[in-house]
This record gives structure tokens, sequence and C-alpha cells, in this order.
């Protein structure tokens, strides 16, 4: 019998995989105060991304005897390449960071709690199966790290970099479809989910209202946050002015 969604195979991989990324976050958030080891850790995560998603991608070739499926034809896996190749080359808050952190987080998150791959096979380790689990894994991880080591700051100033990215995925799966003849790319023809109306088109307004949503959010923590912090630092003023007349 394949592995199931909410499966034990599947809930075995997420169970591991959650006490592992929690727990390394929570030793890097305590003991890892330097920036350069904090890059370095950084790269390494994105090194282990790149290797996953390649591994992925070379599965599939290989199962499909199609090389051509070496280029990724998916939001997850596109974004998890670059994403990877955005932090071992790019700088802290590149703009490329601006539009694949939002899919990358998104996508990997999702995938991790709904992988629809995972019974392709009887076996939870036919490569395809776990390199599949394993890069959008890393992917929501390496995501999670970014903002946590301060490499990635949400702006939503930054929102053409969102419809530019979003963009040159449509224009490479069209391309995929017209020249490599696939049936479907970047879900351009087919939904998500079967059955569903969950196309490209529809995926892009739902994610376009939840980025709106997620700033207005954003911005309004930010902002309560430097207003209790400045109250905190004009109390603190006021304190030390007091101790000096006395």
């Amino acid at each position: 019998m394949s592995p199931q969604i909410f499966g034990w195979e599947h809930l075995t991989f997420l169970a591991i995989f959650v006490v592992f990324m929690v727990v390394s976050l929570v030793l890097f958030k305590i003991y890892i105060k330097d920036e350069k080891i904090k890059t370095i850790i950084l790269k390494v995560t994105a090194g282990l991304l790149l290797i996953f998603i390649v591994w992925n991608r070379i599965s599939i070739a290989v199962s499909y005897k199609n090389w051509t499926e070496l280029i990724p034809t998916s939001f997850c896996g596109m974004s998890s390449l670059v994403l990877a190749l955005a932090v071992l080359i790019g700088k802290k808050d590149n703009n490329v960071l601006h539009f694949v952190f939002y899919l990358a987080i998104v996508g990997g998150f999702i995938t991790l709690i709904y992988p629809d791959f995972i019974g392709q096979n009887p076996s939870l380790f036919y490569p395809n199966t776990i390199s599949g689990l394993l890069h959008h894994g890393f992917s929501f991880y390496l995501s999670i790290m970014l903002l946590m080591f301060g490499w990635f700051h949400p702006n939503y100033k930054k929102w053409p970099n969102l419809v530019i990215g979003f963009m040159a995925y449509i224009t490479l799966g069209a391309f995929q479809i017209s020249v490599f003849n696939y049936e479907d790319a970047f879900y351009i023809n087919n939904p998500i989910l079967p059955g569903t109306p969950l196309t490209v088109w529809l995926i892009a307004v739902i994610f376009a209202a939840l980025y709106a949503l997620f700033f207005v959010i954003y911005e309004l923590v930010k902002r309560k946050l430097a207003g209790k912090k400045l109250e905190s630092s004009k109390n603190e003023d006021k304190n030390q002015a007091d101790d000096i007349y006395k």
C-alpha cells in the first residue's frame, strides 16, 4: 500500500521534520549572534535546498525519461530553486527575495501539510517522493530562517517584485506547454486540486488578497511595537532625568 496523506509515513516524516526545525531554530536564536556565522548557516541551508531540488528534478526526469523535466513546472519547484540561488549568490534583502519568499513559505507549508504526490510509489523513500518532501520542507525552513536572521524584511513597497516574478513563472509555463508540449505547467490549464476551480488565475487572486491582508496586519503590528518601544524609551529618559534632579 502506498503512503497516504496523513497516513503514518506522512505524519512520521512531518513530526521528525518539525522537531528538527523547531529545535534547530531555537538553538540558533539562543546561541548564534555573530552575523558571519548566521550567513554561513543560511548559505549551507540554501546549498542543501539546492541539492534537494536538483535531486528531485533529476529523479523526475529519469522516471519520465524526459530531460526537459529538469526544469521545474510548478511554483513550489521553481521557488525552491530560485530561493536557494537567491541566498547562495545574492545579498541580504535582495530583490529576488521580495517575490520568491512569499511563494516559497506558502508553498512549502501547504505541501508539507498536504503532499498530494506522496502516494506515487509504495515507498516513502522513492526518490521522487522523498526529494519532493525535503525540498518543500527546506524551502519553508529557509524562509523562516531568513526572517529570524534578519536577512529578509517584508516591505509592501516591493509588491512589483512579486508581480514580475509571477509573470516570469507564467511565461516559463506557457513556453513549456507550447514548446515542450506539456499538458500543463504552473497550473495554467489544470487546477492544483482536481475537481476544483483552483487554476493559477484564481490562485493569483487569492494570493494577492492574502498578500494584502498580511501587510495590513504586519504594518499594524510593526507600528504598535514601535510605539511601545518609543514610549518605553521616553519613560526611561524621564526616569533618568528624575534621578539627576534628586
